[in-house]
């Protein structure tokens, strides 16, 4: 442990040898040179209970409990190590009573002997007034004694001690310095915010080169708030090239470890497309994951969801909650939700008011019947405990076992999911986050399922390729729909050798679709769709259709793991199809997947 080192520590057994029943054994001598036979038997007796008393199991003191009983010996006799524990035993009430009072006074008297990791709970215990009076100065005066043996703990708190003129004038120079110490020991948040200071130029030339290097550190430690960091980073180019993929992946790191700004971002990059697929579902997860931890951001944008529909079942009253929850936290209320405002009858708008009114930290607004606005559940059976669905896609039968290959962002969190028209359940089978992939299964045996290319790593550029899938836009075919395209690029979005880069046009509920070659095999599994918009106003230009599928191999890989019976298609002798003729043929065990929450 850091800061232990160099301090004299006295050990129960010298204790013992010197303390107060050291001399025992002499006194029990001359005792037996003087005394008759039967009176020293009695005394022998007695000195073997007390002995074998001594030696056996003991009862804490009942003011200490079991850990505290363990440290309270070698504590009163000075050994600063003990007093350290003993402390931490009252601090945490681990076995008896909290008390803040006597933690602190065991603390003072192993930091008065060096024990750093007892100067840094000190000083931060002043900081507080936790167990003492609030006092700044003795709070950085422990502190820096702590830091000063090298405990990388209080060196990070000296910095922002220093940083922010806690017990001492303001220096930034100093606050670098010490940043710099704890980070060089590895400690994550002091790697962290030496980023942030580069890149910010806060007490150091701003280096945007640098920052990144220090934000790598700390976000391989797994630090949510440099993963953020470093996302934006990649986002926009700075101190690295651009690379869009990376940013996701760092974002979902630190949004999976609950950061809210990540959250928020996430929800805002699903909603409007670019980096990520459009995916109005997904937004809404992140959205609500973001606002029921007070994000104002998150929930100004969840209201323009539930305003217009946009992931989740059209709702007025929830989206004046969210509005009014926003608008709490500095966001302004817009002239549309104005008009919405003036749209809601009086009893509506009671309703979003109390929503609002009643929602504490950790909870997503949600109606009473659990109904969109009018009191009709959008599942049809007019029960309040029916789930709404929430979104559709495609999916594809691929055994005849009956497994069927989704994406992941569509089926996660499903409380139902159902293949339209059709009765039965459908299970989760397993999932491949890296490649956003579902594998699911109904029962029974299928008749009509997929047959894959047998050497996925022939697949040249400029392929001929069609995509068999739903559209989830209301007014479109419902009987499913064929988009002929080109395979455009042997590697998908930041150069993944796992996906391929293709040219036929896909709507909203094209996820998860089959794409398949001129002999109806499958190639590959739609998983984004993909527009620059940066690229578009730069240019004043719309870019080309950019589409992205995960390839066959990196398919069948997932599918050999979990063991799937999946067939291959003919290869040498099997003929070129029609349009028609692949189209009908794909539509046997091409599904449109409904995902109920």
């Amino acid at each position: 442990m850091a800061g232990k080192a160099g301090v004299a520590t006295q050990g129960s057994r010298g204790a013992w040898m010197g303390g107060s029943r050291g001399p025992v054994w002499r006194r029990e001598l001359k005792v037996w040179r003087g005394t008759p036979m039967k009176p020293l038997c009695t005394l022998l007796l007695v000195t073997l209970l007390v002995v074998s008393a001594g030696c056996g199991e003991q009862k804490p003191p009942a003011n200490v409990g079991e850990k505290g009983a363990r440290w309270i010996k070698d504590a009163e006799a000075g050994n600063p190590e003990a007093e350290f524990n003993l402390g931490l035993v009252y601090l945490q009430g681990d076995g008896t009573r909290k008390d803040a009072a006597k933690a602190a006074a065991w603390f003072e008297r192993s930091a008065l002997q060096g024990y750093a990791e007892a100067q840094f709970r000190l000083g931060r215990m002043y900081a507080r007034g936790e167990g003492v009076s609030t006092d700044p100065a003795k709070s950085f005066g422990w502190i820096e004694r702590a830091a000063g043996q090298g405990y990388a703990e209080a060196q990070f708190d000296l910095a922002g001690m220093y940083a922010r003129g806690e017990g001492v004038l303001p220096d930034p120079a100093k606050a670098v310095e010490w940043m710099e110490k704890a980070a060089a020991q590895g400690h994550a948040k002091a790697q962290g915010f030496l980023g942030w200071m580069y890149s910010e130029g806060e007490g150091v030339a701003r280096n945007v080169a640098t920052a990144v290097d220090w934000y790598q550190k700390a976000a391989a430690q797994g630090d949510a708030e440099a993963q953020f960091h470093l996302a934006g980073m990649y986002a926009r180019g700075e101190g690295v090239p651009t690379n869009a993929a990376t940013a996701v992946d760092w974002y979902q790191k630190a949004a999976a470890q609950g950061y809210v700004e990540a959250e928020n971002r996430l929800a805002e990059m699903y909603y409007l497309g670019g980096s990520v697929p459009e995916d109005a579902a997904k937004a809404v997860e992140w959205a609500e994951k973001a606002a029921a931890q007070g994000n104002a951001k998150a929930q100004f944008l969840l209201s323009f969801m539930y305003l217009n529909g946009d992931g989740t079942a059209k709702d007025p009253v929830l989206a004046y909650g969210w509005s009014k929850l926003a608008a709490r936290g500095g966001e302004t209320e817009t002239a549309a939700f104005e008009e919405l405002r003036a749209r809601l009858t009086p009893a509506e708008r009671a309703e979003g008011k109390r929503l609002a009114s009643g929602w504490t930290p950790g909870m997503v607004l949600a109606r009473e019947s659990g109904s969109a606005a009018g009191g009709q559940s959008t599942s049809g059976k007019g029960r309040e405990d029916a789930p709404d669905q929430r979104a559709t896609g495609t999916g594809f039968v691929v055994s005849g076992a009956g497994h069927i290959l989704a994406t992941l962002h569509l089926v996660e969190g499903c409380t139902r999911v159902r293949i339209s028209g059709r009765e039965g359940a459908v299970k989760l089978v397993a999932i491949d986050r890296a490649n956003d992939l579902a594998l699911l299964q109904i029962a029974g045996e299928t008749k009509d399922f997929a047959r894959f290319a047998p050497n996925p790593f022939k697949l040249k550029q400029g392929a001929a390729i069609f995509v068999s899938f739903y559209p989830r836009e209301p007014g479109v075919s419902s009987g499913g729909s064929l988009s002929p395209g080109v395979v455009s690029a042997l590697t998908g979005l930041g150069n993944r050798t796992s996906q391929i880069q293709i040219t036929a046009p896909v709507q909203p509920g094209s996820s998860g679709s089959p794409v398949i070659d001129k002999k109806g095999r499958v190639i590959g599994v739609v998983s984004m769709k993909f527009r620059d918009l940066k690229t578009a106003l730069a240019e004043r230009t719309l870019p080309q259709d950019v589409n992205f599928a995960v390839n066959a191999q990196a398919v069948k890989s997932f599918l050999d793991l979990y063991k799937v019976p999946y067939a291959t298609g003919a290869s040498y002798f099997a003929s070129t199809k029609s349009t028609s003729d692949l189209a009908e043929e794909a539509r046997k065990w091409t599904l449109l997947l409904e995902c109920w929450k």
